[in-house]
């Protein structure tokens, strides 16, 4: 997404580079970030991201790497992610019985509730990007897409994992504080730096 940016001629040539270095340690750190979330599922016997944060993440990375993303690289790594999303999707559809021990419908459903979710969370994400690329928001020199001047698809990046970070980390403390616990979850993965800077 920023590695196709041009930036004016006032910009020093470094910039883009140091961007898409931010951009890449970013993304390893959330990468180490889902693996933990993964590893601590299974070590805590509960899940640890709040089912529809995770809706939210898998919907985002569907979207991108179906119909947003360019590059080769971009494409992997959001495959990556979904690969990874599987073992979280597992976690929370195996532990899910034991957190909601006081609401039998939703433990007994959680697969099909996860589903409708990121159905629902996968149209709104679509709908957003749809609406950003073809009214060409942000559109200036210097800004490409699928290989002429086009939106600033940085900042549509930018926006719409906001959206999603933003509840994640709202989520996750809500989960804590009703569950009384932090299964799933453990210092490691709140402390990360993917979460303070990817």
């Amino acid at each position: 997404m920023v590695s196709n940016d041009i930036p004016p001629p006032h910009v020093p040539a470094h910039v883009v580079p140091v961007c898409s270095l931010f951009l890449q340690i970013g993304g390893g750190l959330w990468t180490v970030s889902y693996i933990l979330y993964v590893r601590e599922s299974f070590r805590s016997r509960s899940y640890g991201m709040p089912v529809f944060a995770l809706a939210l993440n898998i919907s985002w990375e569907l979207v991108y790497a179906l119909y947003v993303t360019e590059t080769a690289l971009e494409k992997i790594v959001f495959t990556l992610w979904l690969i990874i999303d599987c073992g979280m999707v597992y976690s929370t559809i195996k532990y899910a019985k034991y957190e909601w021990t006081h609401s039998p419908k939703i433990a007994d459903n959680i697969g099909s509730i996860l589903t409708l979710m990121v159905v629902g969370a996968t149209l709104g994400h679509w709908t957003f990007a749809k609406w950003w690329i073809e009214n060409e928001i942000g559109k200036r020199d210097g800004k490409f897409y699928k290989g002429v001047v086009g939106p600033d698809m940085t900042e549509l990046g930018f926006w719409s994992a906001i959206l999603c970070q933003s509840y994640l980390s709202t989520a996750s403390l809500c989960q804590l504080v009703v569950r009384q616990h932090s299964g799933g979850v453990n210092w490691t993965i709140w402390l990360a730096p993917a979460k303070l800077i990817g």
